[in-house]
């Protein structure tokens, strides 16, 4: 490995393949749940489900395989592997924290319209600082936590889904979405915002918590 490109410092393998394909065991941020990633080929949606992954693993490790060298081909293979998992890394979200950070845009956008109306500066300068948590252009070095910042809208939006759940007429499940409607009406004050996304958590960069990987290598 000392001879290699790749930022990954973890156990990895190389396996010689048809196509390229990748599997990542990925550390969790401040002692959260590791995930485990498959990628079907460079530009392909992550697969996340534990039972998903270990079939298609077991799939692409049957037969006999050879090893792969580490040469500046894989060195590069892995890094656009990596770079995927960053472009995608919402999706590695469990599917309620995906709604969550999607409804949290939809509300803080509407919220956002109303103070630009209202020539509300102050809360629109907050309510963008906030929106850039998600959609902004860190650097593998300087990424927001977005598993944290999707557990604190959970939370500021925890009591308006009790008193929802409580006001239904008929047994349905409640979605997220059926709040949006609520907070849009009843906004969150600037204080409870700020006090809920000051202190989100900076992630590690994804290069140093791959703990494990195994990489298919064309050749």
């Amino acid at each position: 490995m000392k001879e290699s490109t790749a930022r990954v410092i973890s156990s990895l393998s190389l396996v010689k393949a048809k196509q390229a394909w990748a599997f990542f065991a990925i550390a969790g941020v401040d002692r959260g749940a590791p995930k485990w990633v498959f990628l079907k080929s460079t530009t392909a949606k992550p697969v996340t489900y534990l039972e998903e992954v270990a079939v298609l693993l077991r799939k692409h490790l049957a037969g006999d395989l050879e090893n792969h060298p580490m040469d500046k081909e894989a060195s590069l293979l892995i890094e656009k592997f990596l770079q995927q998992i960053l472009a995608r890394e919402k999706e590695l979200l469990p599917r309620k924290k995906q709604r969550a950070l999607t409804e949290m845009e939809l509300v803080l956008k509407y919220w956002h319209k109303k103070a630009k109306e209202e020539q509300n500066w102050q809360r629109k300068k907050l309510l963008e600082q906030i929106l850039d948590l998600t959609n902004g252009t860190q650097t593998d070095q300087d990424r927001p936590d977005l598993d944290s910042i999707a557990e604190a809208w959970l939370d500021l939006t925890r009591e308006v889904w009790y008193e929802k759940l409580l006001k239904r007429r008929r047994f349905k499940p409640l979605r997220l979405k059926d709040i949006r409607k609520n907070l849009q009406q009843h906004p969150l004050s600037s204080d409870q915002l700020h006090k809920a996304f000051s202190s989100i958590l900076r992630a590690q960069s994804l290069y140093s918590r791959v703990v494990s990987a195994i990489v298919g290598v064309p050749g």
